[in-house]
């Protein structure tokens, strides 16, 4: 309220007379306003619709409510509380879905109705009479609209609780094998006869500040926006999150990737920066081991500190099955025990694979000279018996890698990833350097050879 104004409590006058009498004409300012807001709105019968979809008779309560209050704040200044029977429509029209932009834009439509009526009726001298008018119309419109949104907030809170609680719980049952028809109809959702499940990691790739930094309050965001997107439109996927992560259950209509991807796309927009997930395609009844398999899928990759994106399987599908548990992953973890004193080594391998063994460019990233790289091979060669120069060794050092990472620890463990090199520079190239001492080639007798596979991603 403007303290300096000359009507700050006592009741406003317009054209000699109380501002409110010209206001009380009864249920005819009320139809007259009605009309206002729906020209074409479909009639004056009690059941005719006005533009935000509610009977004629629905808006004509609200539309008297909010009259009484502009009529006491004009009389005595004061902006009371929303009388019980308007907060209970508006309650009700927030609980039936009515639109809430519809209606408040019917409301500032009203509320400006009201305010040219009585500028209409003032004269010049009534300037300063209709200044504070309008700031008590504005005082009025505010409680009014908050009284709203408040409404509209509380009925759409409680409506998400249930809907993620309903998913949430079809999403358990279903990862469980558990799910009956009844535990179908309980949640709300429809059960499909395929489901398409992603493995989400939403704590982010090591170092990644996103938009809104690190700590919980990041990971709280992320999680949010990811329910939010996926609670957008009208098909909400099943899903069983937290900050770290979870299962998203997509509705599988005959392994439709294309839909995946865009959900995925959609999912990382979302959460402002890079996601890791992984998908798994299965039938109704296959969706636990299904589960199973997108979960090993993700903690794979990021034992592997694989590029954040979408993985399937067949990007996975060596690594998948050299990493499963058995002599065989143990035999193969061996083959780099030599190097667990060396870190140095390690990372070196690693960091060598992980460049397509250019030679220049692993010694720019590592910060080293290309000869202390020859000689780092070399070291490797001789401690593990294995050449990172022959194809047949290359691939078994690879191999070992990948199963170092489960036997002794992704953190450890350095793993060259498995992704697109970038294009090599001129000053990466080793054509035309001078050859240095060769890598020393050792014979094997501890192992049976592995011959190369084709990748074929």
């Amino acid at each position: 309220m403007l303290t300096g104004s000359p009507y700050p409590t006592r009741e406003l006058e317009i054209a000699g007379i109380p501002a409110v009498g010209h206001l009380h004409h009864g249920p005819r300012l009320s139809q007259q306003l009605l009309d206002h807001l729906a020209p074409d709105g479909g009639g004056t019968e009690p059941a005719a619709l006005m533009p935000c979809g509610v009977g004629r008779r629905d808006a004509a309560e609200v539309v008297t409510g909010c009259l009484d209050l502009v009529a006491a704040a004009l009389q005595d200044g004061g902006v009371g509380e929303v009388p019980a029977p308007l907060h209970r429509k508006i309650e009700d029209w927030a609980a039936e879905g009515v639109a809430l932009e519809a209606v408040q834009h019917s409301i500032h439509r009203g509320f400006r109705f009201v305010l040219d009526l009585l500028a209409r009726r003032a004269r010049t001298a009534d300037g300063p009479a209709m200044v504070v008018v309008g700031q008590r119309l504005g005082e009025v419109l505010d409680r009014v609209i908050t009284t709203f949104t408040q409404a509209y907030l509380r009925e759409f809170r409680a409506h998400t609780i249930a809907r993620y609680a309903g998913a949430e719980a079809l999403t358990t049952a279903l990862i469980s094998g558990t799910s009956t028809a009844g535990t179908a109809r309980e949640s709300g959702f429809r059960e499909a006869t395929a489901y398409a499940v992603l493995a989400l990691d939403l704590t982010g790739p090591p170092g990644e500040t996103g938009d809104d930094g690190y700590g919980p309050a990041h990971a709280q965001r992320r999680l949010r926006r990811v329910r939010a997107e996926l609670a957008r439109g009208g098909d909400m996927p099943l899903a069983r999150l937290s900050e770290a992560g979870g299962t998203v259950l997509l509705p599988d209509r005959a392994h439709d990737d294309l839909a995946v991807t865009r959900l995925f796309d959609r999912l990382q927009s979302a959460v402002r920066g890079s996601l890791l997930a992984t998908v798994v395609h299965a039938r109704h009844d296959e969706v636990p081991d299904a589960t199973r398999r997108a979960h090993e899928l993700l903690d794979l990759a990021q034992r592997l500190r694989r590029p954040a994106r979408l993985y399937r399987l067949a990007d996975l599908a060596v690594e998948y099955q050299i990493t499963r548990p058995g002599p065989a992953r143990k035999r193969l973890a061996t083959a780099l025990e030599p190097l667990l004193p060396h870190a140095d080594l390690l990372q070196t391998l690693a960091t060598h694979l992980d460049n397509d063994r250019n030679r220049r460019r692993t010694a720019r990233v590592l910060g080293i000279h290309a000869n202390t790289l020859d000689y780092r091979l070399r070291r490797i060669a001789r401690y593990t018996g294995l050449d990172p120069a022959s194809a047949d060794d290359l691939w078994y050092l690879r191999a070992a890698l990948v199963a170092g990472a489960y036997e002794t620890g992704s953190a450890d463990t350095p793993v060259a990833a498995d992704r697109e090199s970038p294009q090599p520079t001129a000053e990466d190239s080793d054509i035309g350097r001078p050859p240095g001492p060769p890598i020393q080639s050792i014979d094997i007798h501890t192992r049976a050879r592995v011959p190369a596979p084709a990748r074929g991603r």
